[in-house]
């Protein structure tokens, strides 16, 4: 008698802790407006040009930060960090349709299993579709975190610093350099020669979504390879811009890169 009481309380408090659960996540729409950037995968921490920013402007409709991905038919030179992304939410689920172009589409079910004011948790799949075929699956759990610090303004003029981590960029030194941030999402970088600063590279464009940056840029005079970087940024006071990035080495070990920059103008 004991034992089948003790059956029925335990399937009671699975019941419970289910609904629990069902509760918590009905509160998701109220909850979900904002933007939010993937920090961990399965546990780990995400490789900084692996993260990115999705935005939910209500529980219907948002954008993700895409500049890593080709956003029109015709030309792969295209930078947007709004990919504009369809919303539908079901109880616990998130499905995102994001439509790369005319022939690309992905769209990510993610189950929310906790969220808060400022965390989310859940399982994503993810499957890419070219004209309707599907061609991959991922699925993967993430960890989210809410952003709330925008320095989309304050990131415009003219800055001077170096990195300052043991490991920097895979495309930088260690010397002084300065970034020149324009409003139309172009910068200029320059290096210091000949007692002189010049601009370095043959273009250079930017894309800010929020505190996540990325860069894309052509080495003057060089390739014609075109190289990508993305960084987060934070402010610790006015004037002052740290950039972190986690980084792999070819080991498969992680590293963290940081650069810290001053304001000039």
């Amino acid at each position: 008698m004991k034992k089948g009481l003790f059956k029925v309380l335990v399937f009671a408090f699975a019941i419970l802790s289910l609904n629990s659960c069902f509760n918590k996540a009905g509160k998701l729409s109220e909850k979900i407006t904002g933007k939010w950037m993937i920090v961990e995968r399965n546990g780990s921490p995400l490789l900084t040009n692996l993260s990115h920013i999705v935005t939910f402007l209500s529980p219907t409709e948002g954008y993700a930060s895409t500049s890593w991905i080709e956003l029109s038919d015709n030309d792969n030179s295209s930078l947007s960090k709004r990919g504009k992304t369809e919303v539908v939410i079901k109880g616990r689920k998130i499905t995102k349709t994001l439509h790369i172009n005319s022939h690309v589409t992905v769209i990510d079910e993610m189950k929310v299993t906790s969220i808060t004011d400022n965390e989310m948790c859940g399982v994503s799949k993810v499957k890419t579709y070219i004209d309707g075929y599907k061609v991959t699956t991922i699925q993967y759990s993430g960890r989210y975190e809410r952003v709330t610090a925008n320095y989309e303004k304050e990131i415009l003029g003219l800055w001077e610093g170096k990195v300052t981590s043991d490991m920097g960029s895979d495309f930088n030194d260690t010397e002084r350099h300065r970034w020149e941030f324009l409003p139309d999402g172009n910068y200029r970088f320059y290096v210091w020669n000949n007692g002189q600063w010049q601009v370095n590279d043959e273009f250079a464009q930017y894309v800010l979504d929020a505190t996540m940056i990325c860069c894309r840029w052509k080495n003057l005079g060089l390739t014609e390879e075109e190289h990508r970087e993305w960084w987060v940024i934070s402010s610790p006071e006015k004037g002052v811009l740290d950039w972190n990035a986690i980084r792999e080495q070819p080991d498969g070990t992680t590293y963290t890169s940081t650069i810290k920059m001053r304001k000039i103008r």
